[in-house]
């Protein structure tokens, strides 16, 4: 059955409806795409689900439509309504998209500060104001700590070098007992 003239044309203009659509897709893809520049492998996987994407919007609106039969007039009509975003609205929408994008970047950066003054910046004084008296308790037992090991290792200092004149002494007795004993000297 032949569908009528008011049928095509309202069909028609759904499809230029889809083109203009389509178009708008894929300048978000752009914008996206340009913003992340990813690698080859992940550009075909976004290529792959951006068409997929589109022929999943094309064909439910022609299934809404037109019952889902696929005419001339139908390429056609995308073809004409992505002619017109291209036209008339890709470089205002673009425009726009990077101007929201930006404008959502600078509020994260506000948002991020605020919490960097509010939170962490307080808290990290505080910390310094709660751990000083336990940094000056440890610079004071560090200091105790290092005197006292200077003076025990001064008195150790003296005591080894007593010791050694000692042993060096004995030694020396022993040696000449020694010798003495053999009849060397």
């Amino acid at each position: 059955m032949v569908p009528s003239p008011e049928q095509q044309l309202f069909t028609l203009m759904w499809m230029v409806g889809a083109g203009v659509g389509v178009g708008f897709i894929f300048d978000l893809y752009r914008i996206a795409r340009g913003l992340m520049q990813p690698r080859w492998l992940l550009t075909a996987l976004g290529d792959l689900f951006f068409w997929l994407l589109v022929i999943g919007f094309t064909y439910g609106i022609l299934l809404q439509v037109n019952f889902g039969e696929v005419r001339s007039f139908i390429f056609l009509g995308i073809i004409f309504g992505l002619f017109l975003y291209y036209r008339l609205l890709s470089a205002l929408v673009i425009r726009l998209a990077l101007f929201i994008i930006a404008g959502v970047s600078r509020g994260a950066v506000f948002l991020a500060r605020l919490f960097d003054t509010v939170f962490l910046k307080p808290g990290y004084h505080l910390i310094c104001i709660l751990v000083s008296p336990l940094r000056r308790l440890g610079n004071w037992l560090q200091r105790i700590v290092g005197k006292g090991r200077y003076h025990a290792l001064g008195a150790a200092g003296h005591l080894g070098q007593g010791l050694r004149r000692r042993m060096r002494l004995i030694y020396r007795l022993l040696k000449h007992k020694l010798l003495f004993l053999l009849g060397k000297k």
